[in-house]
This record gives structure tokens, sequence and C-alpha cells, in this order.
């Protein structure tokens, strides 16, 4: 990727999950995927890194052709897939399953792409929009068309926390068999390509957002003590801010890049944290952690964007384990959230920490 990952913004997204939930004020819900209205999408230049396959391999962008009719809400024809795989690839619609119909997410992205553009925002694809589109964008395959295409893996299997708990949940369906030693071996690769072909998927070693999908939804999510035996280590020191010393506390601190886990003045880890990119701002305060899930989703910026166990302290900003904090370090920021790079440790600190629970950032 070329621009940070993260896509945590300030405002508006407490009041769209409980209404999509139905849920109270204090609430843990099950897998979730954030999705806000009238958000701005990535710039259209932004597309380049869409030109590229699962592997790496460069793909061109299309040229202007035509376009046998305009494209508008409520069409159903298979041109609307195109369309779709185009606006997801531009970075438009954070959608993973493409469909006939053109539906109101397909209209709003597509008025969020002419926005870009300078054009009317009609929401119809008409000539200039369809060549504008297709030069962000690369001839669709018949995976991708069909869904059938195979994405990166949910989380890097670099992370020995997560293929531990892949391991147990493979394991509770009886597809894998081996210790849950966190090393993605040939015991492993090959329950993930029986649970793909159970499903349908086509086969392949990766656990990609569809096959994680559905693998959560048929297993339940093993405790931090079913996968280790001890708490993480921590051997880094902060320094900490007065609030943080009494009851069980979040303690972030911005400029140590530190966050600790504290109950009672007692320091029960550390670890290094990030914080917002330039541009963006992680707000700094007293907080109360409102909402709790371990399987986020965001597709605020027309990408999807995992953020595991996501604790939530104001409005939409939250602690989470951050996979792209794990591959570039400070070379990446969020918009705004508090981000843990190891998989473990951030499972650990969403078991220990519960609605209402105090965040201090300083």
């Amino acid at each position: 990727m070329t621009r940070p990952l993260m896509i945590c913004l300030r405002s508006g997204l407490g009041a769209a999950l409980l209404a999509a939930l139905g849920a109270g004020p204090l609430a843990e819900a099950a897998p979730l995927t954030v999705a806000l209205a009238n958000t701005t999408a990535a710039p259209a230049g932004s597309a380049t890194a869409a030109a590229r396959s699962a592997d790496g391999v460069a793909r061109p962008f299309s040229t202007p052709a035509p376009l046998a009719r305009p494209l508008r809400p409520g069409l159903q024809a298979p041109v609307v897939r195109e369309l779709q795989v185009r606006l997801r690839q531009a970075k438009f619609l954070a959608e993973y399953d493409v469909r006939d119909r053109f539906d109101a997410p397909t209209r709003d992205a597509v008025r969020k792409f002419q926005r870009s553009l300078g054009l009317a925002a009609t929401g119809v694809v008409d000539q200039t929009t369809w060549d504008a589109l297709r030069l962000r964008s690369h001839d669709p395959t018949e995976a991708e068309l069909a869904n059938t295409d195979i994405g990166p893996w949910f989380t890097a299997p670099n992370q020995p926390g997560y293929v531990k708990e892949l391991q147990h949940r493979l394991r509770q369906l009886r597809l894998y068999q081996g210790a849950l030693d966190g090393e993605l071996n040939a015991a492993t690769r090959a329950a993930i390509v029986a649970w793909r072909a159970r499903g349908g998927l086509p086969a392949s070693e990766v656990m990609d957002e569809r096959s994680w999908q559905r693998l959560i939804r048929r297993t339940h999510n093993p405790r931090y003590a079913d996968l280790f035996d001890a708490p993480p280590s921590s051997t880094l020191a902060q320094e900490l801010d007065p609030r943080c010393t009494t009851g069980k506390v979040v303690c972030i601190s911005k400029q140590q890049r530190r966050m600790s886990y504290v109950v009672d003045g007692q320091v029960r880890f550390t670890r290094e944290a990030r914080f917002a990119m330039p541009g963006w701002d992680s707000p700094e305060g007293e907080f109360r952690v409102w909402y709790r899930n371990s399987d986020t989703v965001s597709r605020i910026f027309g990408e999807r964007f995992p953020m595991p166990y996501a604790f939530f302290y104001q409005g939409n900003v939250a602690v989470h384990f951050s996979q792209d904090f794990a591959d570039r370090g400070y070379a990446g920021g969020s918009h705004g959230c508090s981000q843990l790079r190891d998989y473990q440790v951030a499972k650990w600190l969403y078991e220990q920490v519960k609605v209402g629970d105090k965040v201090v950032v300083y």
C-alpha cells in the first residue's frame, strides 16, 4: 500500500453503530463492518496500488472505451459487476463481493468518484465518468467478476498470535489436529485449503477476508488462556500520567509512543504504540470505553481494513491491532486511533478491558 492503512475518524461512528445494531450505549456486538455515510474517499490518484495483483505483479490501467449506455441506479446487468470491481480498485467502493444490481452503495461510490474529479455528482455513469474510471482501474479478471479472487491475508501469518487463533478455530471444525504453535506449517496450510474447499472458495493456502469471515461465523473465538500460558512479556517502561494511578486504566503516551495497562498503579504491561499521521489528530484526555468488538472491519475510506480487538473510547477512535504498524512501523499512522503491532498483545489487552474502563491519552 502506498498510504497509511488505518481509518479511524473522530466523529459519527457511535450513533451509526448503535443505530445499525439496535444496541444501547454500552454494547458489545458480533463481528462488525464499520461504514459511515458522507465520508470522503481516497483521491483518485491513490488508486496506483489497485493496479497490482495480490502477488504484487503490475496490472496496467485500462484505456477509455465506448459505453453502450449510461449506467443508472436500479440497473441490473452484468456490466454493473465490472463497474463495482473498478470502483473497488479505485478505492471508492469497499466491498469484496460484487453483484449485477446497481444499488445505493454503488450510486454513492459513483458520486464520490465524480466529486473527486470535479464532475457533476449525479450517481449516473456517463461516458465521461466511465472513461475516467477506466483510467484509474484495470480490466477485471474472471475471478474478480465471479467473486472468487483471492485477496491478501486477513492478518499476516507472521503474527504467531493470529496463527494460533486460526489453528484453534480450524481445530474446532476438525480440520486441524496439530499443536497450537503459531507456525504456518504444512498441516495448517492443508487445513486452510480444506476450509476454503468446504465453503466453495478457490483452492489456496491464504486465509483472506472471505474465508476468515466465514470461519469466525462457524467457530467461537478462543480465549487468550486457550492459546497462551502467560500474559505477554513486557520490558519497556513508561512515565505515567497521574490520572493513570487509580483503578483500571489504559494509559497512552503520545510523546513516549507507549501504551500501558495499569491496575491500581501497578503496570501490567507496556508496549510501543502508534497514533495519528500528520494532518490528523489522536484526541487527548480522559475517556471511557464505550464499545468493544474483536473483529471490526472498517470501510470508511473506500477500502476494507481489519481492526482486530478494537475497543472504542471516543466516538470511533479505538485501540486496536494494526497490521500496517507491524509491517511499516512509524512510517505510517492512523486517522486518530491508538494502535498496537502485536496481535497477541492486542488480544490479551482486549480481554482485560471492559466497557466503562478508563482510557487516558496524554
